[in-house]
């Protein structure tokens, strides 16, 4: 598997050795869980698409030897009192992995645009992180291969293989870091939106019966690779959405209102608490998006695949 600039999310480098990589969203349209592994996590098969939906990660470096993270000066408060910047951000946990793994000694400073909200499903923080190995990848000169920053990130989180390999679509098996590119055909547009309360993932996964009959994402692939978008999304399928229902009842109001109002199905991505639904054109979905954010008076936001 590879990534980097060629195929992943997008860097550029100006005149000052700084490097701006974008940090993208995903959402999951469909996702069983198979089974409980012996590691405490679970077998999973979901099939993930990249969104348009960035944020942007900034890097220069110090000379000191430090890896300082901060918060770009727009960074809106919610997301300053809401994301952590020591280390258990998984910006700097990806940046130590990377240290430990090549003995780089140089510093840098990690410079933060946040907009994906977190404990969302959207995968945010594990976008974040893939755009700080690749970003020091290209910063500081590393001699490291892409199957080594793979390493690392698949023992950092489910979603950031994927958005590390740059893919725009594919089913991703294991905990998610096994990535089998999908040749996602034509463009899709959806609105997606939150309650103010996150879904812990761990606490979702706690509640979850693993199906004895898991469902195969199989027939919405094939719909897919043959840009049937109509009859795929009648194949949306998310097994954490009743674990999450119980756990949120403000995004649980969320989906039956929606789905009351505008007769549009909605889904949830990941573990939650973002839902959305799939509108039919760039147009359509911005339309939806204005409904929405009148309906229920909060953000909502345009993702195109």
């Amino acid at each position: 598997m590879t990534c980097g600039s060629a195929c992943g999310p997008p860097l550029s480098e100006d005149s000052r050795r700084q490097i701006v990589v974008s940090s993208p969203s995903k959402l999951n349209l469909f996702l069983e869980v198979l089974a409980r592994r012996d590691d405490g996590f679970h077998e999973l098969e979901t099939i993930m698409v990249r969104t348009s939906f960035c944020d942007t990660l900034r890097l220069s470096p110090r000379d000191d030897g430090r890896l300082v993270l901060r918060f770009s000066d727009a960074t809106a408060d919610t997301f300053r009192n809401s994301v952590p910047l020591d280390q258990t951000n998984l910006i700097l946990r990806a940046a130590e992995a990377l240290r430990n793994r090549t003995g780089f000694s140089e510093g840098a400073d990690l410079v933060l645009h946040k907009v994906i909200p977190p404990q969302a499903g959207l995968g945010g923080g594990s976008g974040n992180a893939a755009a700080a190995l690749l970003g020091l990848r290209r910063l500081l000169g590393l001699s490291v291969t892409d199957e080594e920053l793979h390493e690392i990130a698949a023992g950092l989180g489910s979603d950031l293989n994927f958005l590390l390999s740059g893919e725009r679509a594919a089913v991703c098996r294991g905990r998610g870091e096994i990535v089998s590119p999908l040749k996602l055909r034509g463009r899709y547009f959806f609105v997606a939106t939150r309650p103010d309360q996150g879904n812990e993932t761990n606490r979702i996964f706690s509640s979850l019966r693993v199906p004895p009959e898991p469902v195969s994402c199989a027939p919405l692939v094939q719909l897919l690779e043959r840009g049937e978008a109509a009859g795929a999304d009648q194949l949306f399928f998310n097994r954490l959405t009743d674990a999450a229902s119980l756990h949120n009842a403000a995004m649980r109001s969320m989906m039956q209102e929606i789905q009351r109002c505008s007769r549009q199905r909605v889904w949830m991505s990941g573990s939650g608490s973002t839902v959305f639904v799939r509108c039919q054109s760039y147009t359509a979905a911005n339309q939806m998006r204005r409904f929405l954010q009148q309906l229920l008076r909060r953000d909502a936001w345009v993702l195109q695949v």
